[in-house]
């Protein structure tokens, strides 16, 4: 392994932790409690299982897809974009299926917080993309880029604020 496969490694691995203690701060501050766990009703329990059933076969096809198509054909990408698809696949249908349902927001959460911390969170994630196709470093000889995660990750909060925003008109569109 060269040198800078090494740093490329450690630099992975220095973000993954950075990245969970900084989730874990945050999840503690959008709980009213202060607690890392968030506090579900049992009708919100039994439809989170539910969308964590339906996300779970999604990654599955999704994966058994890329299978199929990598016999196939050279996929442009670096397989941490691939693999990163299907887990943002997987979070982005879980998330949406219990946004839908009213089962995502948590009796211990501030609502406000917690959309302030998405959109913390999309706004960042896109920066990054933006910065890195600017730099010519999101896209390298036709080939998607570590990068494009970020791109994946802003889109994914794009798409479940659109649930959210699609549904909370829906639902206020019936009340009436």
């Amino acid at each position: 392994m060269s040198t800078g496969n090494e740093f490329r490694s450690m630099g992975l691995v220095v973000g993954v932790m950075v990245g969970v203690v900084i989730s874990v701060l945050l999840i503690r501050l959008v709980n009213r409690d202060r607690k890392l766990r968030t506090e579900y009703d049992e009708m919100q329990k039994i439809i989170r299982g539910e969308g964590y059933k339906i996300a779970f076969y999604t990654v599955l096809i999704y994966e058994g897809l890329l299978i199929l198509l990598d016999t196939c054909i050279q996929i442009p990408a670096v397989p941490m974009v691939t693999h990163f698809g299907a887990i943002a696949l997987g979070v982005t249908v879980q998330a949406g299926y219990c946004i839908w349902n009213d089962a995502y927001v948590g009796l211990n959460t501030r609502l406000g917080r917690f959309l302030l911390v998405a959109l913390f969170a999309t706004a960042i994630n896109a920066a990054v993309a933006v910065m890195a196709a600017v730099s010519g470093r999101l896209i390298v000889d036709g080939v998607l880029q570590d990068p494009f995660t970020n791109l994946l990750c802003a889109l994914m909060f794009v798409i479940l604020g659109a649930v959210a925003i699609v549904h909370r008109m829906a639902g206020s569109g019936q009340e009436a």
